[in-house]
């Protein structure tokens, strides 16, 4: 088992109470949830934590969330100004959100901690307009961020669980309860607006709104029906053409007479002369 160095040893008798509660540590906390000791961030900007130390000018700090020390990457950096002590976080996501913590040091020994909880903002996001088809299943996904509880309306019935009709499910990709919403066979009836309202723990609300349209199942068929009728009528037109066409041919031929078969009066002289020389 090893010994604490005589450095480590001297510097704890050297932290007397007194001079450790001269030692405050402030985290710049949005000042509607300071008494949650949180602050809200948005999704894919950039956010910083601050850690203001004042009663000592020797101090420095490191950043932990939950038990594990933040480590500088592409998107994380660290920065120290005096005794302020910043965590600086670009492009951030759902996932920099949990409990962080400012660990103070004096000589090498921790002297005070100070917790923040990084909330993300909630947001929603739903397709404007959906149509669907009488008798199939209407289907529908509510994006959010932020860990939120999600609520549905339908029209003017609020929802948040399954009833009825109405069946609320896990989106897989999101992994937030009730975030999809299925009705296993769409009725006329079905057509309106779908509002998901979504609020988290410290009272953020955000909304969207879907347009449902549902359509006769047999809608398809119409402009195939109205091609056929129109195809009939036309062919029934041009074949009464053609019918009422060849009548009338028909009976100028049987009217008029052919020029062989009229009687010339040379016609009759040949006739006679015929006779005469028998």
């Amino acid at each position: 088992m090893q010994r604490p160095s005589l450095k480590i040893i001297l510097s704890l008798l050297l932290l007397t109470p007194a001079v450790l509660s001269e030692i405050n540590v402030d985290l710049n906390y949005d000042e509607d949830l300071r008494a949650q000791q949180s602050k809200r961030f948005d999704v894919k900007s950039h956010f910083q934590i601050k850690c203001s130390v004042t009663g000592d000018d020797s101090v420095d700090a490191k950043w932990h969330k939950g038990s594990t020390e933040v480590k500088p990457s592409e998107r994380v950096s660290t920065s120290k100004q005096g005794t302020v002590f910043s965590l600086n976080v670009k492009h951030a996501t759902e996932e920099d959100a949990g409990n962080y913590e400012c660990v103070v040091f004096k000589d090498d020994s921790e002297v005070k901690r100070a917790n923040i909880t990084l909330v993300s903002k909630v947001y929603v996001k739903m397709v404007a307009n959906l149509n669907f088809v009488e008798g199939e299943a209407i289907k529908m996904v509510c994006q959010v961020v932020g860990s939120p509880t999600v609520t549905w309306m339908v029209g003017n019935e609020t929802y948040d669980e399954s009833r009825d009709r109405v069946l609320l499910e896990k989106d897989p990709e999101s992994n937030v309860e009730n975030t999809m919403l299925v009705i296993k066979e769409a009725q006329m009836s079905d057509r309106t607006e779908y509002k998901c309202m979504a609020t988290n723990a410290y009272g953020d609300t955000a909304d969207g709104t879907t347009m449902v349209r549902i359509k006769d199942k047999y809608a398809a068929l119409w402009p195939f029906l109205g091609i056929c009728a129109e195809v009939f009528v036309l062919c029934a037109i041009i074949l009464i053409y053609e019918k009422k066409r060849n009548k009338t041919e028909l009976e100028e031929s049987d009217t008029d007479q052919s020029p062989d078969q009229k009687n010339t009066p040379d016609h009759g002289k040949d006739s006679s002369n015929l006779r005469h020389r028998q």
